[in-house]
């Protein structure tokens, strides 16, 4: 399903003074809806497409073949209905009829399977999210048959999110601008790439009712206090916000929402064969990394108090979630150091981490120390934030603090677990692993569920990461807004903002 690009909620970004600017819009007063991203917008192109908060980016302009409403659940959208055989490996999608892209051109059939092969040949994480896609036919002018090579329940929450994104056939290949038949479009002129993206609304889309505002504009504030400002002066309308500021936005009376996305928060080990840390290649150092957090006390400092200590990728209420297995790592740095001694290691050893104290100053403290209680010496890498997500994904860093997201296990799994996945940048490959993988990308019901928990149950004994926790987001809105999260979602998509009502 969609997922995401990981770092999601992270904004690896630096804060422009420009994207400050501007005065206070309040959403219902003037039909404008003013938000914040923590992060750039990724290309245009949607083969290059990232799945995370970059979505919202992409939201106002590009429509989506379903709809998925508060529960995650497919509904119609651009496709009215939809199919599957008996294998259920053939999907047919009907699709609505009269939608035109803002340049004239018809969305027919024609133009979704051009879309759907386009983004499946990209490299970002929407292409990752319909590889399963074998072939797409056009069988007239409103029936799409999406042919898949095996079968997967990923398909149709895919096609409600960046995946699923139809663009006009002739802006497919690196457009400057989106060219869509969403609600809104991208109003250049009053666009900054990199600071502010403004979006007017299509005249006579067909759902108009579903989206109230008249414009949208998008401004990237990367440094949780400058979010939390401008919210606070009336320069937002929303924005996510740091759980230590909950309480001041609520006591000047903005709302707040918080929320499970599914996210897993904590160390998370990229160089598990031990190419640049050779260390790192022993499961004795992997488990004794997982021994050396004190879980509770970071998630009272840093979450202030809300969530629960975790050792799993999969978040309670996903398939293959097993909570016995969070009781297989407790605090004892000792246990810790035993195991490094053992693995050869009695002195502990050297890393460098990227320094993500800009962002996460108490993670970053937390992980910092309890590496160092350890023994393990670690080095701070302060690059420039802009640099930071790209270093990571390049294999610059054995290990790190991170946020994984997806809104579904099997997203997990496509996303770090694999020998291609975008967060495998040491292409990390494990045959037991690959084949649970394997059987579960072909398995229904019970039998994937319980080769869930067998993948599940086989990474945390291997230690792959040391999780600390399933994350607690918060979203701000002014008093005049109100928004509703999504299950798996970590910024709420724009169809889910509205005017609040007395």
């Amino acid at each position: 399903m969609r997922k995401t690009a990981a770092f999601i909620g992270a904004g690896f970004l630096t804060i422009t003074t420009a994207a400050c600017g501007g005065t206070a819009s309040t959403g219902a007063a003037d039909k404008t809806l003013t938000i914040s991203e923590s992060v750039t917008a990724t290309p245009w192109d949607l083969a290059k497409a990232s799945m995370g908060p970059e979505a919202q980016y992409y939201q106002p302009v590009y429509d989506t073949l379903v709809r998925l409403n508060s529960k995650n659940e497919p509904t119609p959208n651009l496709a009215t209905s939809w199919s599957y055989d008996k294998a259920e490996t053939t999907l047919t999608l009907k699709l609505r009829s009269g939608v035109k892209f803002t340049d004239g051109t018809a969305l027919d059939a024609q133009a979704v399977k051009q879309n759907l092969l386009h983004t499946k040949s990209g490299m970002g994480t929407a292409a990752g999210e319909i590889q399963d896609i074998a072939s797409v036919d056009a069988t007239d002018a409103q029936t799409v048959v999406i042919k898949l090579s095996h079968p997967t329940a990923a398909l149709l929450p895919a096609l409600g999110q960046v995946s699923g994104m139809i663009a006009s056939p002739k802006s497919l290949e690196n457009p400057k601008a989106p060219v869509g038949s969403g609600p809104y479009q991208l109003d250049t002129s009053a666009t900054t790439a990199g600071q502010t993206y403004t979006y007017t609304r299509t005249s006579g889309y067909w759902n108009a009712k579903a989206f109230p505002y008249d414009k949208i504009v998008i401004k990237y504030l990367a440094d949780p206090t400058a979010r939390t400002n401008a919210l606070l002066s009336g320069q937002l309308d929303g924005a996510s916000l740091s759980l230590s500021r909950v309480k001041t936005v609520k006591d000047r009376g903005l709302n707040v929402v918080t929320y499970q996305p599914g996210d897993i928060e904590g160390l998370f080990i990229w160089d598990r064969a031990g190419k640049i840390v050779p260390a790192l290649g022993k499961l004795k150092v992997r488990q004794a990394l997982n021994y050396a957090f004190d879980k509770q006390a970071i998630i009272k400092t840093a979450k202030t108090g809300l969530g629960e200590p975790t050792t799993q990728l999969f978040a309670p209420g996903e398939e293959g979630y097993d909570a016995s297995l969070d009781t297989k790592y407790s605090y004892d740095p000792a246990k810790a150091k035993k195991l490094l001694a053992e693995a050869g290691y009695p002195n502990g050893f050297a890393v460098t981490l990227p320094d993500l104290s800009a962002l996460f100053p108490q993670e970053q403290a937390a992980l910092t120390q309890s590496l160092k209680d350890i023994g393990i010496k670690v080095k701070l890498d302060n690059l420039p934030s802009d640099q930071i997500f790209s270093s990571m994904l390049a294999g610059k860093y054995a290990l790190s603090y991170f946020k994984l997201g997806a809104p579904n296990p099997w997203d997990k799994v496509q996303l770090e677990l694999t020998k291609n996945s975008t967060w495998n940048p040491f292409k990390y490959d494990d045959p037991k692993a690959d084949d649970l993988i394997s059987q579960i990308s072909k398995a229904t019901g019970a039998e994937r569920t319980t080769l869930f928990k067998e993948l599940n149950t086989y990474v945390v004994d291997q230690a792959w990461d040391a999780p600390w926790t399933p994350t607690v987001n918060a979203y701000a809105t002014a008093k005049d807004v109100k928004v509703t999260p999504q299950p798996g979602i970590n910024f709420p998509p724009i169809y889910n903002f509205a005017p609040a009502t007395s």
